[in-house]
């Protein structure tokens, strides 16, 4: 078992427009309760998770304080934090919570996790954690099984990638909080835009392991996403 202290930010301050609904996709039900929530009660419910900073946009604190949180009796010390333009500014609005409101020691873990992922499960937070602690940075990754075509802005074929080497990113991307930290300062030092959290640790130039993600660990993005994440609701 990990000694660490385990915090995960949770970003939630996307306006989520290809959802195609006047609520944003986060907010929307999944079942009796919205899919926030139910990101959320993951880590709320993960002995290995010790508190829990969510993002939202700022004039939306009240409502996700109010409808995402308090009626579900929720257990962790969960922070609510302003979000910012673009996703890497509201991890960094996270990231500064962490550091200059809680107690980091060294062997700190941070997790990031998109708010649209409801089904990640304690044991791929469980292996995120065990493997940050072990080589500082880790994030699931699933293994890409289709045919990749590289393609060229006129349509055409220009390669087919070797799909043995090729993964898809998901979330809880996992990091020791003094790595996460120098990465993010070093991104905006140099004006890097990273895709996601992993590629600002790259840009910093050190490694990130991989761990077995899940193909059920699906981002609810898009109306076919949430008809997906129905079905997953009720196959058990």
């Amino acid at each position: 078992m990990s000694t660490s202290e385990n915090f995960v930010i949770i970003v939630a301050a996307g306006k989520g427009l290809r959802m195609g609904s006047k609520m944003k996709k986060q907010y929307l039900y999944l079942g009796k309760m919205p899919i926030l929530t139910r990101t959320i009660m993951a880590f709320d419910r993960c002995d290995l998770v010790h508190e829990i900073v969510l993002v939202v946009p700022r004039e939306e604190m009240g409502f996700c304080q109010q409808q995402m949180i308090d009626p579900f009796g929720l257990t962790k010390k969960i922070h609510l934090v302003t979000g910012g333009k673009y996703r890497q500014d509201s991890v960094l609005n996270g990231l500064t919570l962490i550091r200059d409101r809680m107690n980091c020691e060294r062997n700190t873990i941070v997790m990031i996790h998109d708010g649209v992922r409801p089904f990640v499960d304690h044991g791929l937070i469980e292996s995120c954690i065990q493997k940050a602690g072990e080589y500082g940075a880790c994030i699931p990754a699933v293994r890409i099984t289709d045919t990749v075509k590289d393609v060229s802005g006129d349509g055409f074929i220009q390669q087919t990638l070797n799909r043995e080497t090729l993964y898809k990113a998901q979330t809880p991307q996992t990091f020791k909080m003094a790595l996460i930290w120098r990465a993010f300062e070093h991104a905006g030092a140099t004006s890097f835009s990273g895709t996601d959290d992993a590629s600002i640790v790259e840009h910093y130039g050190c490694k990130v392991m991989i761990t077995r993600g899940s193909d059920l660990n699906i981002k609810l993005t898009t109306p076919d996403d949430l008809a997906l994440g129905q079905y997953l609701l009720t196959r058990d």
